[in-house]
Order: C-alpha cells, then structure tokens, then sequence
C-alpha cells in the first residue's frame, strides 16, 4: 500500500474494537494499560469515521510509541474502506501501523453518532 510507510520497523496491531467495549465505563475494573489502548484506538476510529471513506487522510493524533525511550514525533494517516469495514493507520514517522476491525456501532464510530442524530433531532 504506498499510502503508508514502509512497516518493516513499526509494530503492526490488527484490533478488534469489540474488544474494548466496556473498558473505560466507571466501573469497570480494567487495567490501565487496557483504559489508555483503547482511548489510542477509539481516538483512531473517532477520526476514520469523521473523514471520507475511501480517502487517506493525515490526522493531529500523536503516536504512542517511544523509539529509543523517546516520544516518536509522528502523527496517525488513516484510510478506511467500506467493504470491508476495516481502518488501516500507520504512524507518518516510526512506521508503528495495524488494522482495526469490529468498530461499525461502537461508542467510538462518529458515523454511527451522525447517524442517530439525524434519526432522532431534537
């Protein structure tokens, strides 16, 4: 895919967004490691829906990894495709990308929320 960098020294995740469902309510009793995860990603999926389908899009959204024990300087590039409904990202500096699947109707799909809004106007 030349819309990404190369991912030959970034991690590549594949996620599931069901995964994390529930994670960040107040009284769940997940690790903070599970909480911030599935912020990074819901943060990754907010901006996918938000845009185009079929566009790649730059985002603000900083990556997470710390090459060398250092906060990597580069930002999320998003694509998503409709069929199938997947959202690939990749870091635009430390090559850090991956695949995130299962978030159609989760909390974090600005579609879904843009969709219920025109259903139900106040």
């Amino acid at each position: 895919m030349d819309r990404f960098p190369n991912s030959a020294l970034g991690d590549t995740w594949i996620i599931d967004m069901r995964h994390y469902l529930g994670v960040d309510d107040a009284g769940a009793n997940a690790p903070a490691a599970a909480r911030r995860l599935a912020e990074y990603f819901g943060s990754i999926v907010r901006a996918a829906t938000a845009a185009p389908s079929g566009v790649p899009a730059d985002t603000e959204i900083r990556c997470r990894r710390r090459p060398g024990r250092r906060p990597c300087q580069g930002r999320i590039r998003i694509y998503r495709s409709d069929v199938p409904a997947e959202i690939r990202w990749g870091c635009t500096h430390c090559n850090d990308n991956g695949y995130i699947r299962g978030w159609k109707g989760t909390p974090w799909d600005a579609a879904r929320t843009r969709r219920h809004a025109r259903r139900h106007p106040r």
